[in-house]
């Protein structure tokens, strides 16, 4: 299995897995070694478009030299360009696209015995706690996916067309998920989903994230879990106080703005202004004083003028947000905002991304500098020398954002958590002595 991009697609790469385990197939931890191989796709933008390309190009070469007998493509990109891959990729077993994952089995023992084909039904698989998963992560820490699909219609986006329109799990299949995956060693849960915010609105009318927060406080076992992918337009009071009132809720929200100019936001339809989300953060900050925000900024979208991006830099530089991503617009087919005038050059874009990331990392460095001295609970991730190691606080979600450099003169054990005294910082890390 070869999977791309976000979470999402991870946690559906882990439940394909899961449907294939048994007596009558074995998975390799090499693909030379392997008769069909599996690929799930990323298609958000280009970049991630033409790596999924490049991976399919990989398969086809190594069935070529007979490595391989199959290679089955799986996934959004399947989805949302079905007839284009299957007339440009012929050498390609098998198309999946990623609502159809209950296929897989029968998909796989078709292409082992030389057959072709292709399923693309509606999008978006919803997964359920009977889903058997097989890890792709460190067992301490699992992803969980709340929801599938989105009801937005941002114009740079093209996730509902590949992903379908919002579906919630209940919160009773979420948490006995979440027992499970506890029982198998996790100790941190990740809460994922195009808008987990939106989360119960499509089951009862309300927003039920509050309620959900509550009841993973009941799962045994579980240290740490932490919300990713939270939409500001559906932010609730109700659910800032559940992150307040949690008793194993990171005080972490990973909450996309995409830009802070009015005329930026409302080319996006992001269905918020800055004054809003300006109080709305200065909301949060008061219910929560130690929360950590993640948050992302798209740069060089269609129309923005040097006054529009003097404005995101000067959010930026007021908010000082602890963890920011930025992005360069992508101008992808079949989006309100391809067809948009005033398409932004790319060299415009680069040398905006190169601004806004060093004024964020000034923040950042600034931020990191008054955890010295202090104590932080920190979850070990792995070995790095003798007497080293690394890992992550409540701040840092895994692989985006930074981590915690820990040095102990007695080993540690990896997916334990140990208190550690901060003894100096970097611009998106800390060193630390347990």
């Amino acid at each position: 299995m070869v999977s791309l991009g976000c979470p999402k697609t991870l946690v559906d790469s882990e439940i394909i897995l899961g449907k294939l385990t048994g007596a009558a197939y074995e998975l390799t931890h090499k693909i030379e070694d392997c008769d069909v191989a599996l690929l799930n796709t990323c298609t958000f933008i280009q970049d991630a478009q033409k790596e999924s390309i490049d991976r399919i190009l990989e398969l086809i070469a190594l069935k070529k030299r007979k490595q391989i007998k199959a290679v089955v493509v799986m996934g959004c990109m399947v989805q949302r360009f079905p007839e284009e891959l299957r007339r440009e990729l012929s050498e390609v077993d098998a198309f999946i696209g990623s609502g159809d994952y209950e296929r897989i089995p029968e998909v796989v023992e078709k292409v082992n015995r030389g057959k072709k084909m292709m399923h693309v039904g509606e999008p978006g698989y919803l997964s359920s706690a009977q889903d058997r998963r097989v890890a792709l992560t460190p067992l301490h820490y699992r992803y969980i996916k709340i929801s599938e699909g989105c009801d937005h219609i941002c114009t740079f986006c093209t996730i509902p067309g590949f992903r379908g329109k919002h579906r919630s799990r209940t919160i009773d299949d979420i948490v006995s998920e979440a027992g499970a995956l506890c029982q198998q060693g996790a100790r941190e849960l990740l809460l994922t989903g195009q808008d987990t915010t939106y989360f119960g609105k499509d089951l009862s009318g309300e927003f039920l994230l509050p309620d959900l927060i509550r009841a993973m406080d009941r799962v045994k076992s579980l240290e740490w879990f932490r919300l990713l992918y939270a939409y500001p337009a559906c932010l609730t009071e109700a659910m800032m106080k559940a992150m307040r009132d949690s008793e194993k809720m990171c005080h972490y929200l990973d909450m996309p703005l995409q830009h802070a100019s009015d005329r930026m936001l409302l080319a996006m339809k992001r269905g918020i202004t800055q004054r809003r989300t300006h109080d709305l953060i200065e909301k949060f900050r008061r219910i929560v004083p130690d929360l950590t925000i993640r948050t992302t900024f798209i740069v060089g979208f269609p129309g923005e003028t040097d006054k529009d991006f003097q404005e995101l830099l000067d959010f930026i530089a007021q908010m000082r947000f602890e963890r920011v991503g930025i992005f360069t617009y992508s101008q992808e087919s079949g989006t309100p905002a391809a067809d948009l005038p005033d398409q932004i050059p790319e060299k415009v874009k680069k040398e905006r991304y190169k601004v806004a990331m060093l004024l964020q990392q000034q923040v950042s460095r600034e931020h990191l500098k008054r955890f010295v001295g202090q104590p932080l609970k920190v979850l070990i991730e792995k070995k790095t020398a003798a007497h080293a190691y690394e890992g992550r606080s409540y701040m840092d979600a895994p692989e985006i954002d930074g981590a915690v450099r820990v040095t102990s003169a007695q080993p540690l054990e990896t997916g334990q958590f140990y208190s550690v005294k901060i003894t100096g910082s970097r611009e998106y890390d800390l060193l630390g002595s347990v």
